[in-house]
């Protein structure tokens, strides 16, 4: 089941897969997603915007 949470923050407090991933990244990259946080609200989002971010259209 898709769960939304209001933000990146909450996102990553509540679903440790989602906190795992974020912090694989590069800093820089996890930098400008703080930047997006109000649009990141499920695990999907935040990997489409880290492709985004990273110049890749496909993301694992």
């Amino acid at each position: 089941m898709r769960r939304d949470y209001a933000d990146l923050y909450a996102l990553c407090r509540h679903d440790p897969e989602a906190d795992a991933y974020l912090h694989t990244l590069p800093e820089d990259i996890q930098s400008r997603l703080s930047g997006r946080m109000k649009q990141i609200n499920t695990l999907s989002d935040l990997r489409s915007h880290a492709a985004r971010l990273m110049g890749r259209q496909d993301y694992p």
